[in-house]
């Protein structure tokens, strides 16, 4: 895919043949990743034979034809899960498998030595949960983009997994009993989501997509005060969302939560907000002004990124003076970090509001480029530098404390 060209039946003859005079022994790693047609099921299954009689540690099969993973073809191959229960000891350490289907069942006892499973574009026909039952060693699970499942509640325990990563799946909650959980990814919709026990939990990366039928756009960027609190033990945050207003007019004030977040976040260190806001005047929506009230919730905050990109008709510096939003204290916030700010009302109130209740704040940057990835050439259009560096000017004056203005290398700024 990636190299030279072949034709895919010098290919399956060239494989074939290296296969027939390999032994097997000491064979670690058996990956296959092309774009083969249905006709080639017999071959495949031949080679997962050779891979299962050799005892690869590693299988991985990516028959993926492009690079974009979207969701399984309407035509994939078969994978023989049952190849793995048919030896005497388990064996298989790590299986990755993509654009393929798969009938998982509670009777597949080939994985109780499986620590990695990455399922991408899968087709799952019959009882996933039946098939992580059997996987008991299991570190690292990856799940994105499959069809066939409508809920990930696992009822049975995983004491080993570390790691859990789920992505544009249609299902509708997720549930696992994770005690030793210290990573977590979640790219989706809003639904909700608990993990047992995961007091270790150490980082969290939260991507929420908003429907079209849900109306309350703040809800998507305090989904994971309100909706996750599971996750509420871990140190490093990362949250992506999307916001969309047509609103024309700026509120008197924010209003305060309508219901409190679900618990608080004492070990929150680190947080980041990647924020995408669709409006016509940026000057007249105050929406990321919402995230004020949920950093109330993480006491121990000591480094604030926030990135912000605007989808805007027009979008001009702010012009008015700008006012503290009123805020509960930070103690221990050190590190401020703002991409693509443009001096637009609400992101003015929302600095001005830290720099006024944050008494350790030592380094705040500001950098008006969008560093979210889209189409980030046109986003860095026009940017009025010197409108900016102006305003960091006057606005570290009024509070006492440096704000530093990060450029691009052509740029010049105070």
């Amino acid at each position: 895919m990636d190299s030279v060209k072949i034709e895919s039946s010098k290919f399956i003859e060239t494989v074939s043949s290296i296969i027939q005079q390999h032994s097997g022994i000491g064979l670690n790693k058996f990956s296959v990743r092309c774009s083969l047609q249905m006709d080639s099921s017999v071959v495949l299954n031949r080679w997962i034979c050779f891979a299962t009689a050799s005892k690869a540690k590693i299988v991985d099969m990516n028959l993926w034809p492009k690079g974009n993973y979207v969701e399984p073809s309407k035509h994939v191959h078969h994978f023989p899960l049952d190849a793995f229960g048919a030896q005497d000891h388990p064996f298989i350490q790590c299986l990755f498998l993509t654009n393929v289907s798969i009938k998982p069942c509670s009777d597949l006892y080939g994985f109780t030595k499986l620590r990695s499973l990455h399922l991408h574009c899968i087709q799952i026909i019959g009882d996933l949960s039946g098939l992580l039952l059997n996987c008991s060693s299991l570190e690292d699970l990856e799940v994105i983009a499959c069809s066939g499942v409508t809920d990930l509640n696992i009822p049975h325990q995983f004491n080993k997994l570390r790691k859990l990563l789920i992505s544009n799946m249609r299902i509708q909650m997720v549930e696992f009993h994770v005690p030793n959980l210290s990573h977590f990814v979640y790219k989706g919709t809003m639904i909700p989501i608990v993990l047992h026990g995961c007091s270790k939990l150490q980082k969290a990366t939260l991507t929420f997509h908003k429907t079209w039928l849900e109306e309350d756009n703040n809800k998507v960027l305090g989904h994971v005060f309100h909706g996750i609190p599971s996750v509420s033990a871990v140190k490093v945050l990362h949250v992506h969302a999307k916001m969309r207003t047509n609103q024309l007019a700026w509120p008197s004030q924010v209003h305060a939560l309508t219901t409190r977040p679900a618990c608080m976040f004492l070990n929150l260190r680190h947080l980041t907000y990647e924020i995408v806001i669709f409006t016509k005047l940026p000057n007249n929506y105050s929406g990321i002004l919402q995230l004020a009230q949920y950093l109330a919730f993480a006491p121990q905050l000591e480094m604030l990124e926030l990135h912000m990109l605007y989808h805007v008709s027009v979008g001009r510096c702010w012009r008015g003076e700008g006012v503290s939003y009123h805020m509960g204290r930070h103690d221990h916030l050190k590190t401020v970090y703002m991409s693509g700010f443009r001096c637009y009302r609400a992101q003015v109130d929302l600095l001005c509001g830290i720099l006024d209740t944050s008494p350790v704040l030592e380094h705040v940057t500001i950098e008006p480029m969008v560093r979210i990835p889209y189409s980030l050439e046109l986003m860095n259009l026009g940017i009025p530098h010197d409108e900016i560096c102006e305003w960091a000017h006057h606005t570290s004056d009024h509070f006492g404390k440096t704000i530093t203005v990060a450029k691009h290398p052509q740029q010049k700024c105070w």
